[in-house]
């Protein structure tokens, strides 16, 4: 398993990532709201959005939205103001399925990914979004959003019937991690941990389906991966930390 570097936590990046299911609802636009002043997130990535119309966010005037139509799909990537950004380059899908995005933030160059994952045949959609992703990704590759899977059946579903029936996407997923170099972020900082982001009313069950992956070169700057409660939507918002630039420990002489 890796081993993640210490680092200085004064200069760091914060990466929230949340399936909303739905912002036509005032209070759920009201409670989005609520949450970005309490955590003041440098880029906020949110998926299932069902909304055509830009956000009233005075903190984050940039915004990039990938729509299909109301009350259905929908991801958008909402930058803070403070944050010194350029774009590069932007790769949106007309299905409202996913938004990757090529930047530079803060002198550093990222491709920033948010996903959307249909609940059938995620693996298949999963690496396809990864091919096109190869394609145009410079920098640091963050990719983040609801994959609708688990990585680890036995870890990260409360239901033993769910964890059967799932083996074999998570073999699939895995698989894919594999390939492309990537690595569950808050899965390397908490490995023993069992920990959920969304809670299924109809089956009873919880799941960790909403994931933070990371190229094998940021671990590096990985400072942490936070799971927060539930709390207006069906899913949890997940913090990710990057480090700005590395602290090097030991003597210097």
């Amino acid at each position: 398993m890796p081993v993640l570097s210490p680092h200085s936590k004064s200069q760091t990046m914060k990466i929230i990532s949340l399936n909303v299911k739905g912002l036509n609802i005032p209070h759920k636009r009201h409670s989005l709201y609520t949450d970005i002043n309490s955590e003041k997130p440098d880029v906020i990535c949110l998926q299932e959005t069902h909304f055509k119309h830009s956000l009233y966010t005075p903190q984050y005037l940039t915004q990039y939205h990938s729509t299909f139509k109301t009350k259905a799909r929908g991801v958008t990537l909402l930058i803070h103001n403070r944050v010194a950004f350029q774009m590069h380059r932007i790769l949106k899908d007309p299905k409202g399925r996913y938004i990757i995005l090529v930047c530079t933030i803060n002198s550093r160059i990222y491709t920033l990914v948010s996903i959307y994952a249909p609940n059938a045949a995620q693996s298949q959609f999963l690496s396809q979004v990864l091919q096109k992703v190869t394609d145009i990704q410079s920098g640091t590759l963050v990719i983040c959003g609801d994959l609708n899977m688990g990585l680890d059946p036995l870890k990260d579903r409360s239901s033993t019937v769910t964890c059967r029936q799932h083996g074999t996407s998570s073999q699939r997923f895995r698989q894919l991690l594999n390939r492309y170099n990537l690595y569950d972020a808050w899965r390397l900082l908490h490995p023993t941990e069992r920990d959920y982001t969304f809670r299924s009313r109809v089956h009873n069950s919880y799941s960790r389906i909403d994931y933070f992956l990371i190229a094998g070169s940021a671990l590096p700057y990985t400072i942490d991966c936070t799971i927060l409660p539930l709390t207006w939507s069906d899913h949890s918002r997940v913090i990710l930390t990057l480090a700005i630039c590395i602290t090097k420990t030991g003597p210097t002489y």
